[in-house]
């Protein structure tokens, strides 16, 4: 025996059609189900996604807004919004309503990639590289999160992370023309950034090559000015060694750590967390990296120096 009720059948017959595309078709059958109830949240829910499939922006967005208002802790609802809020170009308040979203379900990776988008678009990319990042480390096979981190690290110049970014995402789905073509792109990239590097890839400035050779034959030094110079240059590069491994460690992997931080306790403004311990940490470690690079300088411009007056 079918216990079915009206609004159920309704329900189910539309997202039968949204799957076949008819998405017309569920708008009509849904519209007249939300005349007779307006607060139909699944009809709401799925009326949205029908008008958003028909690039009908303004109606799914008033949908979805409506359904925020009825329910304001339907997570989805949320994230929907947004998503459609950076598809009209509106990424300032796709952020606002994302962070809503973020407050209800911190593990929303959907969240966190529409997320991505929104700061994207708004030119905040180290934002937008920890919220594609965060989305990845909750669902690790997010092709689109790979893709798109990667095409931000192109447009930074950051060859290398962006191949490691698609070569990722074709693991995850070996079969993505999107991805094949990112990667593609990214090696030949690589590959001109190489040659245009290469000394043997261009012509030599005369004025250059003559000013060094002077320099050069100018350089005579007897047996202990040749061993007090290596002696120095030794010395000076076990510290210059030392400096910039550690600003590499700090620049690789603990200032972006606890940027990161710092970007999720603004997503969760609104809990109040106490993060002063953070910043004076951030800071402490700005400070660092300032030292270590004035040592570099010192310790270059000290070699420089050495060997010009030998």
């Amino acid at each position: 025996m079918n216990n079915e009720t009206p609004t159920k059948r309704v329900l189910r017959e539309s997202r039968e059609l949204i799957r076949a595309q008819k998405y017309a078709e569920a708008c009509e059958q849904l519209q007249k189900l939300l005349k007779d109830d307006p607060k139909e949240e699944e009809a709401l829910e799925l009326l949205g996604m029908a008008s958003f499939f028909q690039k009908k922006f303004e109606p799914a967005r008033a949908c979805f807004e409506q359904l925020t208002q009825l329910n304001p802790a339907h997570t989805k609802a949320w994230v929907n919004l947004g998503a459609i809020l950076n598809r009209m170009g509106e990424h300032k308040k796709a952020t606002d309503v994302l962070r809503r979203a973020l407050q209800r379900d911190r593990k929303c990776a959907e969240a966190y990639y529409n997320m991505g988008i929104a700061h994207r678009a708004l030119q905040m990319n180290t934002m937008a590289i920890s919220a594609y990042k965060e989305a990845i480390k909750l669902v690790p096979k997010m092709l689109d999160a790979h893709i798109n981190l990667g095409n931000i690290y192109m447009e930074m110049k950051n060859v290398g992370l962006a191949l490691r970014c698609f070569q990722t995402a074709l693991t995850h789905e070996p079969g993505s023309a999107k991805a094949q073509r990112c990667l593609e792109t990214a090696q030949s990239t690589q590959k001109t950034l190489r040659k245009e590097a290469s000394p043997f890839g261009r012509l030599v400035n005369v004025a250059d090559l003559d000013r060094q050779q002077n320099i050069t034959n100018s350089r005579m030094l007897n047996s202990a000015k040749r061993q007090a110079e290596r002696e120095t240059v030794q010395t000076n590069t076990k510290i210059l060694r030392t400096s910039a491994r550690e600003m590499i460690e700090m620049l690789e992997a603990t200032i972006p750590q606890q940027l990161h931080r710092l970007k999720i306790a603004i997503l969760h403004a609104a809990e109040h967390h106490d993060e002063t311990q953070l910043l004076h940490t951030i800071g402490s470690n700005i400070q660092e990296l300032n030292r270590h690079q004035a040592i570099i300088k010192s310790e270059t411009d000290q070699m420089r120096e050495f060997m010009n007056a030998s």
